[in-house]
């Protein structure tokens, strides 16, 4: 979640491509969204000029008994009631919209989180600004404004399929700034449903709140908690401006897209690249715990399988532990002192994994920087048509390319915390330390730690519990991913008739993704309080104590125990522990440190041996 970092900047919509850093500088850092630059206002206003002409042709007088012709998404019904009926009338045209809206506000579950609505208003407001969907350029100002003036809409997080786009929650976006159209003569009102939209408006405290509806957010770097009250679309919207009556297609346009699961695998692939970063500094801190080999990580193996990534991953490793007089001084120009030179696979093979892991995220972030800026509303106009009918009816709508990373994605980070489980499970073994004791020999024998790092005073084995329950809580946590990495992308049930017979759950492929990231981001931090204890502890042996630790691995230890994290000498009580290092790992400040200390630039900084 390393916002914090991210230059900012004023963003601008419609004339260039947002990229995930614009993405989280609207979500997170409440970045500035530009005015309409004269060649996206030009563009809309062309489109929409199209719509409204079509619609005027579409009220002109017709010979008796002439029908209509329908155009899907302005004058006739959605999904399986597409064409049953041409509508005639300037007002029930409107209507169409506003019942769109009405009869697809049926999100349920918790709310989503400021970032992530933001975040699903910026990219609404970027594929309608590319002016092929029949929206008014007051349409894309609306949500600009609505974005700076910083109005968080109340959307619940489940209902989408991912066909039709995320339909339940940008229904309750949009019912939130649009108001009911209204009739020309009190025989044509239908006296259509005026509900109004939620939103969430911030409050100081809890003092006078007593019989509001409240809601509770927190910031996962620092633990600020903001208090919400629930409010009205009205409400949030008078300030800049009220709300907007629909014109014909525009409520289709606004509810129609894959916007929420982009959002949301924005964010997500944001903070699992922050992630890919912190395992390869987590694992050269547990190789220095457990004293282990460099080998694994000289250039040599990447480049003979042509694996660049896991080459990228390796060389961090090593450039975080160069100078390190804890590991086996095994490296290019020096044999290792214990043969063969094999630590267990959760170490060893951490850079073909984690490479794999990388080859992931590039084809994730591939796909999900095309949605961010792709046109997914359907149908499209496009002027340019030979033919008169110059709307195209297609499946950009369909959730398919962000089910899919956010699958992959999902998967990939439970083999990261997979891994991460298996090197806490090692340094915590009981056996392990025992035969090490005994005099056993052989590689799982090499690290000579105490039974779950903490070391007793003689004869009271077993008074002190140490880490153990740190690993038990690490299981738990991949034991869930491993639930969530089902793909939701093969679950399709069909809907709406059976017109929308395949869909693809993306958004709630986008939602399980972000609950894998939120638990690795646990895992790994409970790594490294575990391999930071593993250093003390080492360090702690008689004539190590003056072992020097890797340039990198050795400034990460540092903020760790600037932060607070004590070595655990007796048990005590760990949760606080846990929480600051969580902080460490979302803000970033570990990876920053041993960046800066290593000499290594950008993520996967390492250099490059492949």
């Amino acid at each position: 979640m390393r916002g914090e970092t991210i230059e900012p900047r004023e963003i601008v919509l419609g004339a260039e491509p947002l990229s995930l850093d614009d993405v989280v500088r609207v979500a997170r850092l409440d970045a500035s969204v530009a005015p309409l630059d004269g060649e996206t206002h030009r563009r809309l206003e062309a489109t929409a000029s199209w719509v409204a002409h079509t619609v005027g042709e579409i009220l002109t007088e017709r010979n008796p008994g002439e029908r209509a012709m329908a155009f899907y998404g302005i004058n006739t019904g959605f999904g399986a009631l597409a064409g049953r009926t041409a509508l005639d009338s300037a007002y029930l045209i409107k209507a169409l919209g506003r019942n769109l809206i009405a009869s697809h506000t049926v999100g349920v579950g918790r709310w989503f989180d400021p970032p992530i609505v933001r975040a699903a208003m910026l990219i609404r407001a970027q594929s309608l600004a590319q002016g092929y969907s029949g929206v008014r350029p007051v349409i894309v100002e609306t949500l600009r404004r609505m974005l700076n003036a910083g109005v968080y809409p109340a959307i619940p997080e489940q209902g989408s399929l991912g066909a039709s786009g995320d339909l339940a929650p940008l229904a309750h976006l949009v019912l939130t700034l649009c108001a009911p159209p209204r009739a020309e003569t009190p025989a044509e009102d239908l006296e259509q449903d005026v509900t109004d939209g939620e939103v969430f408006l911030k409050i100081g405290s809890y003092a006078g709140a007593e019989g509001l509806s409240l809601h509770l957010t927190e910031n996962p770097i620092t633990g600020e908690q903001t208090l919400w009250r629930r409010g009205t679309g009205a409400e949030a919207m008078a300030p800049i401006g009220g709300k907007i009556e629909l014109e014909a297609k525009e409520a289709l346009a606004l509810a129609n897209g894959s916007t929420f699961s982009s959002a949301i695998a924005a964010l997500t692939l944001f903070d699992a690249r922050n992630l890919l970063d912190h395992a390869a500094l987590v694992v050269a801190m547990t190789l220095e715990g457990i004293r282990g080999f460099r080998d694994p990580f000289l250039p040599h193996p990447h480049v003979v399988r042509g694996h660049e990534a896991a080459g990228r991953f390796a060389a961090d490793v090593l450039s975080y532990v160069e100078g390190s007089q804890l590991l086996d001084p095994g490296h290019l120009d020096a044999n290792p002192m214990r043969v063969p030179p094999q630590d267990p696979y959760s170490v060893r093979c951490a850079p073909q994994v984690h490479g794999a892991i990388a080859d992931t995220m590039d084809l994730v972030q591939r796909w999900v920087e095309m949605d961010i800026n792709a046109v997914t509303d359907n149908p499209l106009i496009f002027l340019d048509l030979p033919r008169s009918y110059k709307t195209i009816s297609g499946g950009n709508f369909h959730g398919e390319p962000i089910a899919l990373a956010m699958d992959f994605l999902t998967i990939a980070l439970t083999e990261m915390g997979s891994m991460s489980d298996r090197r806490m499970f090692m340094m915590n073994d009981y056996h392990c330390a025992k035969a090490y004791e005994q005099g056993d020999g052989g590689p799982r024998a090499a690290h000579g730690l105490p039974s779950f790092l903490v070391d007793p005073p003689g004869g009271l084995e077993g008074l002190d519990t140490g880490l153990m329950m740190l690993q038990a809580t690490a299981a738990s946590l991949v034991s869930d991913c491993k639930v969530l990495s089902h793909p939701d992308s093969v679950d399709s049930i069909p809907s709406s008739g059976n017109q929308e017979d395949h869909v693809s759950m993306s958004l709630n492929a986008a939602r399980h993704a972000r609950e894998v990231v939120a638990n690795i981001e646990q895992v790994l931090a409970l790594e490294f309080v575990c391999a930071a204890q593993a250093i003390y502890l080492q360090q702690s042996k008689t004539g190590a104590g003056d072992l020097r630790l890797g340039a990198g691995t050795g400034a990460a230890y540092a903020v760790l125990r600037a932060a607070g994290l004590e070595p655990l000498k007796r048990d005590r009580v760990q949760f606080p522990d846990i929480r600051k290092v969580v902080g460490l790992v979302r803000g970033g400040a570990l990876v920053d440190a041993a960046k800066k200390a290593a000499g290594s630039v950008g993520p996967g900084g390492g250099s490059d041996p492949c």
